[in-house]
């Protein structure tokens, strides 16, 4: 497995390791699957179209360093078009996708933050990996273990923001309208809350756990 391969599994383990902690964070507020199963569809649709748009960052991040292409030369406007190849994959496939009325606009300043911070980690992570060196060790060059959760953290909140701002892009009928709105902002609350534990656990899971703090 080469260096570009394990950056995008580190990246879906933990991002469908995310989804698993935030649908068990739902509790109680699960029961709104019996009234509306369309979400079970969208919430795994949603997780893999995430994971596939990072691997799509990840893999442009990494061939212009590959190319010596600095880091702030990086086409941002490019890869976020290129994402929304993504998004119509990931909206076709769902139920009711005519429900969806996606306005950019709404989102574009949070996406490209987001495509921004994991093309940095990218470069910075590659900068400080020698063939010798593990993804660990690289990490352990590039970042202190509070600084690489924090990195996370911002990664993950950036992602909820979205997420909220697409669900919100929702269109039923008005007596599923407004549950649906509900789950919406259920849903980014939990997510919000398991944030810094997942941040907290993959750092110090190279870090140590003595070393993610402030």
């Amino acid at each position: 497995m080469d260096k570009v391969d394990i950056l995008c599994e580190k990246d879906s383990h933990m991002m469908f390791e995310f989804s698993r902690q935030s649908l068990d964070r739902l509790g109680s507020q699960a029961l709104l699957f019996g009234v509306l199963p369309f979400f079970s569809s969208y919430l795994d649709a949603n997780v893999k179209k995430e994971v596939d748009k990072d691997r799509l960052i990840i893999r442009e991040a990494s061939s212009a360093h590959a190319a010596g292409k600095p880091v702030c030369d990086l086409d941002l406007e490019n890869i976020f078009d290129k994402t929304k190849d993504i998004d119509r994959v990931f909206l076709k496939r769902l139920p009711l996708s005519s429900s969806f009325n996606v306005r950019y606009s709404d989102f574009a300043d949070i996406r490209l933050r987001r495509i921004w911070r994991i093309s940095k980690t990218v470069y910075a992570i590659l900068e400080h990996w020698p063939e010798s060196s593990s993804f660990d060790d690289a990490v352990k060059q590039a970042y202190s273990g509070n600084k690489f959760k924090g990195i996370i953290a911002e990664i993950l909140h950036l992602y909820n923001e979205e997420t909220k701002m697409l669900g919100r892009s929702m269109r039923l009928l008005p007596p599923l309208n407004t549950a649906a709105q509900k789950f919406t902002e259920t849903l980014f609350q939990a997510m919000e809350d398991v944030t810094e534990d997942i941040a907290e656990h993959y750092a110090g899971k190279i870090f140590g756990e003595k070393n993610v703090y402030a």
